[in-house]
């Protein structure tokens, strides 16, 4: 059984958990993911700050998890998390076309994303499922290396 919940500032560990194992292969990019970085505690106070989270359950685990909040007119989506060894079981798809449906449903104008240059693969699966490329810009952060960002959307 598959299905997708909502979770709450109570659940912060859980969206950590599943985050830190999904972007572990990123930990050696340069600059590494800052995904790997976030605490449980700063989650949960995005959280209660606003921020929601779903999770995407199979046989009972949580496999997968999507962040998600309000941005003007738009949905903001980030830190779409499957645990590797659930991967190509149509998670990823899943959850973004739940935040989809709740941002249609709360009658955003449109969702959005941003992915990093460096990861092809999730350039075209967004393209796959609509989103086009609305931006390219490089991000650059205090003591680290600069790296390419594509902004991605989709109108609803």
């Amino acid at each position: 059984m598959k299905e997708i919940t909502e979770a709450g500032p109570s659940e912060a560990s859980l969206i950590n958990a599943i985050m830190y194992e999904a972007f572990w292969e990123y930990r050696n990019d340069s600059p590494p993911s800052g995904a790997i970085q976030e605490t449980t505690e700063s989650i949960q106070a995005e959280m209660e700050q606003g921020e929601r989270a779903a999770v995407w359950w199979k046989d009972g685990k949580a496999a997968a998890m999507i962040r998600f909040r309000p941005e003007e007119d738009y949905m903001y989506f980030h830190r779409l998390s499957v645990r590797p060894s659930q991967r190509g079981n149509g998670a990823a798809a899943a959850l973004i076309r739940w935040v989809e449906k709740a941002a249609a449903e709360e009658q955003f104008k449109g969702i959005y994303c941003k992915v990093r240059a460096s990861t092809p693969q999730n350039v075209r699966m967004y393209q796959r499922m609509g989103y086009e490329t609305v931006r390219e810009y490089t991000a650059e952060k205090e003591g680290l290396p600069p790296f390419g960002v594509v902004v991605m959307a989709k109108l609803l």
